[in-house]
């Protein structure tokens, strides 16, 4: 009873904590003269891939220990990527169109094909070094440089009326951000413990479950971005949140302690990341974007993908 009523108090804490970061991502966005996509990519996307960040920190901390931990690092950051290029941006078009500009859609085209490419390529002998994990965070930290450039180049004014003052802005945005912190850690702990209640493979917990878990801040901040009829900063969102979650949790746990890449996840779950990534951007290129039609069968996707963890690799 107790752990399904923490586990409710998460998922409130998550819209509360969207409440807070949207507002503060738009106010930020109007008062700098940076457009609503460049938000979700380069501001979103951090704060609300922490969880993944955190858990791949702890998990590198104990490899170090000598408990093997490398599928939680692995599994976490390629669930979650998977997560949100399906599920969450499936939800997130049944509100509203997804569409992006044509500049847009080929400047994060190459980044997402070029970051699972990278991926794959350095973790394809089975293990990823510290010089790996630095390869992984410098790619990043490039794509972010000309992220920000492009941005400063190219912003718009957004038709944002700005209700607060900076200070406001900047307290709606930390204590946003913690609160999505530390209810999705809620969330993802009692996911975990019903999952073992039920008796779910380990393996099965750590790209799903806690995958899924860690991808609740993104879908609450896009959906709530879609209410406050910004589409550009939930779309931006989902997409600069797989690039940080495939580049950057891993380059980190890789920097601190070599970590090993499971057979199944090369041969089955990043080839599987890699083809819903190029559908979705097939999706997008078209005029209408995503619409209800494409985003209900992102989600039958997903739920496919999970029936085949659970039944025929990994879980019991």
């Amino acid at each position: 009873m107790i752990h399904g009523f923490i586990f409710i108090l998460g998922l409130i804490g998550l819209w509360v904590g969207t409440k807070w970061v949207v507002k503060s991502a738009i106010g930020i966005a109007n008062r700098f003269n940076l457009s609503h996509a460049f938000v979700g990519l380069a501001i979103l996307s951090i704060g609300t891939d922490l969880p993944e960040v955190f858990i791949s920190i702890d998990a590198a901390l104990m490899q170090l220990k000598g408990i093997e931990s490398s599928g939680i690092i692995t599994g976490n950051s390629i669930g979650s990527s998977i997560s949100q290029i399906s599920i969450v941006l499936g939800l997130s078009g049944l509100f509203l169109n997804l569409t992006t500009t044509k500049k847009e859609l080929i400047r994060n085209s190459i980044a997402l094909i070029s970051s699972m490419l990278l991926l794959f390529a350095i973790s394809f002998d089975g293990d990823i070094s510290r010089n790996d994990g630095f390869i992984l965070l410098t790619s990043y930290l490039i794509h972010y440089v000309v992220l920000w450039k492009t941005a400063s180049k190219n912003s718009k004014r957004n038709m944002v009326i700005q209700h607060y003052k900076p200070i406001m802005l900047a307290v709606f945005l930390v204590f946003g951000f913690a609160l999505l912190i530390i209810s999705s850690h809620f969330v993802v702990t009692k996911a975990m413990y019903f999952a073992d209640k039920w008796g779910v493979a380990q393996s099965f917990i750590g790209i799903v479950i806690i995958g899924l878990g860690t991808s609740l801040p993104e879908l609450s901040v896009s959906i709530g971005a879609i209410l406050r009829k910004s589409p550009g900063m939930s779309f931006g969102n989902i997409i600069g949140s797989n690039i940080f979650d495939i580049l950057v949790p891993i380059g980190i746990a890789g920097s601190i302690t070599k970590i090993s890449m499971e057979d199944n996840l090369l041969n089955f779950d990043l080839p599987f990341l890699f083809v819903i990534t190029l559908l979705v951007l097939l999706f997008l290129a078209s005029k209408r974007g995503i619409s209800r039609i494409e985003a209900v069968i992102l989600i039958i996707i997903y739920l496919l993908y999970v029936l085949a963890k659970l039944f025929v690799f990994e879980g019991k």
